[in-house]
């Protein structure tokens, strides 16, 4: 019983340490606010659609607006049509210090330019992906997976 009691306080402290990084989707047109994350093995991208008609999808440096493979710490949220009063936001476990891109998979907007990089690095930055992305068709998933639907934190 004393070690079930130690692994559930170190999951407690553990889970009270995670940040949790809110990102506005659609606030000012095709953009995430903010569009560079720097976040740790736990911790929580928190999607708030806020505004026009958009998702947040995986995608891949080397083939950008096209989803990722579907493997840990992939993701798409689908569709959501933003709302400043949004009371429903898209939560992803960030499960690896992995460079992450994610890109907007409706119409034209990845080729727009709205991307973002979770753990950019030299060889993957925000410049290199919306660079890449120019004049690239958006492709969807299909539907939502790797997160889960929530309230917003406060």
């Amino acid at each position: 019983m004393q070690m079930h009691m130690g692994l559930v306080a170190a999951i407690a402290i553990a889970a009270a340490r995670a940040a949790v990084h809110k990102i506005d989707v659609g606030k000012g047109g095709r953009t995430y606010t903010p569009d560079v994350v720097k976040a740790e093995k736990g911790d929580v991208l928190e999607f708030r659609f806020v505004g026009g008609i958009h998702d947040a999808v995986t995608g891949d440096m080397s083939r950008p607006c096209q989803p990722a493979a579907r493997k840990d710490g992939a993701f798409s949220s689908g569709v959501f049509k933003g709302s400043p009063s949004t009371s429903e936001v898209f939560k992803v476990t960030v499960d690896s210090k992995d460079p992450m891109m994610v890109y907007c998979s409706v119409g034209m907007h990845c080729s727009d330019g709205m991307v973002m990089v979770i753990n950019p690095t030299a060889d993957s930055s925000l410049d290199a992906f919306k660079a890449a992305a120019k004049g690239k068709d958006g492709k969807s998933p299909g539907g939502a997976f790797g997160g889960q639907l929530g309230s917003p934190s406060v």
